[in-house]
C-alpha cells in the first residue's frame, strides 16, 4: 500500500463525512422539530452503527480481499447521499443517518487496516499521519458546513456525493491489489496466527477499553460542554466553536512536529505518549470545575488536545505491532469501534450525572474515571512489556 494514496483516501473519506454529521443535532431540532431527547437517541443509533460497522469490517478484512470490502462501503455511502437528497424529512433522515453510521465505521476500519499494509514506513509514523489527515479532512469540511448550510442542506449531501465518487476512482486505481493476509482454509492456517499470545491480548484489550473511556470523557466536550458554556455561563456560541478551531490547529502542529522529530520512533516513547495522553485528559477535567471564561476553556481544550494527539494515534499503532498478519484487520476494527462505543454512552452518562448532581460532579467523575484507566493501562503495559510478542 502506498502511504500517499492511503492518506489521500483518508482525507477524502473524512472530508465527505464532515458534511453529514456536524449539523445533525441542529437540523433535527430546528428543521425537523424533534426534542433534544429524540436527537440524543438518533445520535446514539449513529454511534452504535459506527461501532458495529467497524467491528464487521475489521473482521472481514482478514477473510476477504479488502478492496471489495472498502469499495462496497464507499459505494453504500455514495448511495446514502442520494437517499439524503431525495428524502431528508422525518423519519427517513434518522434511518439513513444510522446506515451512514454503519458504513462510515466500516470505511474507517478498512482504511486503518490498510495502514497495516504500508511496509516502507514505520507503523507509528503511518498511524500518526492517518490520524492527522483524518482530522484535517474533518476540520476542513466542518469549516465549510456552516456557510453552505445557509443555502440548503441538500447542497451538503451533493458535495458529499461528489467526494465519495472521487474516492471510488482513487480506490479503483490504487487499492486494487491482493492483500497477502487473507486467511486460507482452517486446516492449512498455522494455529499461532489465529489467536493472540496471552500478554498480547491483555495489552490490546486494555488499550482498547482505555480508548473507549477516553472517548466517554472526550464526548462531553462535543455535547454537554456546549450547553454548559451557553446556558450556565452565558458564553456566546462562537466561543465554543472557536475551541474546535484551536483543537484542529493544535492537532496539526503536534502531529507534524512529532513526525518531524521522530518522537514515536522508540517503543519507550510510544508508551510514554499513551500514558501522557491519558493523563492530559484527566488533568483537563480536574481544571474545568474552576473555569468560567473562554480563555480558561481554551487552556483546558489545549491540554485535552495534547492528550488526544499523543494517545489516540499510538493505540492503533501499538495494536498493529502486537497482532499477526491474519488478525490485523480484526483488531484494527476493534480499535476503530472503541471511539464509537465511547461516543454512544458518553453523552448519556454525562447527562445523567449532570441531572442527578451538577456539572462539577461530572467533571470530577470524568477525571477519576480517566485516572483509574491510566493506572490500569500503565500496570498492564509495563508488566507485559517483557512478555509480549512483536510482529
Amino acid at each position: 500500500m502506498a502511504l500517499k494514496w492511503l492518506l489521500i483516501a483518508s482525507f477524502i473519506n473524512n472530508f465527505a463525512l464532515g458534511f453529514i454529521w456536524p449539523l445533525t443535532s441542529i437540523y433535527l431540532h430546528d428543521q425537523l422539530h424533534q426534542t433534544l431527547v429524540v436527537v440524543g437517541w438518533v445520535m446514539l443509533m449513529n454511534a452504535l452503527g459506527q461501532m458495529l460497522g467497524s467491528l464487521i469490517s475489521g473482521y472481514l478484512f482478514d477473510r476477504f480481499q479488502p478492496f471489495n470490502l472498502i469499495r462496497l462501503g464507499v459505494g453504500v455511502m455514495a448511495l446514502s447521499q442520494v437517499a439524503f437528497i431525495l428524502w431528508h424529512g422525518w423519519p427517513a433522515y434518522p434511518i439513513i443517518l444510522t446506515i451512514t453510521g454503519l458504513f462510515s465505521g466500516w470505511n474507517t476500519a478498512a482504511i486503518n487496516s490498510y495502514g497495516t499494509q504500508v511496509h516502507n514506513h514505520d507503523g507509528r509514523y503511518v498511524f500518526n499521519m492517518l490520524y492527522f489527515i483524518a482530522n484535517f479532512g474533518m476540520v476542513f469540511a466542518t469549516a465549510l458546513v456552516g456557510v453552505i448550510y445557509n443555502y440548503g442542506i441538500v447542497w451538503l449531501f451533493l458535495i458529499s456525493l461528489v467526494m465519495y465518487g472521487i474516492l471510488l476512482v482513487v480506490l479503483q486505481r490504487h487499492f486494487n491489489f491482493t492483500v497477502q493476509n487473507v486467511e486460507v482454509e482452517d486446516d492449512q492456517a498455522p494455529q499461532a496466527s489465529k489467536q493472540l499470545p496471552k500478554w498480547n491480548a491483555r495489552v490490546v484489550f486494555s488499550v482498547v477499553v482505555g480508548l473507549s473511556v477516553l472517548w466517554i470523557a472526550y464526548s462531553q466536550w462535543q455535547g454537554n460542554l456546549s450547553v454548559y458554556m451557553s446556558d450556565d455561563l452565558h458564553l456566546p456560541l462562537w466561543q465554543y466553536s472557536m475551541l474546535w478551531t484551536i483543537n484542529g490547529l493544535l492537532i496539526a502542529v503536534i502531529q507534524l512536529s512529532m513526525n518531524a522529530l521522530n518522537l514515536a520512533e522508540s517503543e519507550r516513547n510510544m508508551r510514554l505518549q499513551i500514558f501522557g495522553g491519558i493523563a492530559c485528559f484527566g488533568l483537563a477535567f480536574l481544571f474545568l470545575p474552576f473555569v468560567k471564561t473562554f480563555w480558561g476553556f481554551a487552556i483546558a481544550m489545549t491540554i485535552t488536545t495534547f492528550g488526544e494527539a499523543t494517545a489516540f494515534p499510538m493505540i492503533p499503532a501499538l495494536i498493529n505491532e502486537l497482532t499477526p498478519a491474519k488478525l490485523k484487520g480484526r483488531f484494527q476494527g476493534l480499535a476503530a469501534a472503541a471511539p464509537a462505543a465511547g461516543k454512544a454512552v458518553g453523552p448519556l452518562l454525562g447527562g445523567m450525572m449532570i441531572e442527578r448532581f451538577n456539572y462539577q460532579t461530572m467533571f470530577y467523575s470524568a477525571s477519576g474515571l480517566v485516572g483509574v484507566t491510566l493506572i490500569v493501562v500503565m500496570f498492564i503495559l509495563m508488566t507485559g512489556a517483557k512478555y509480549v510478542k512483536k510482529y
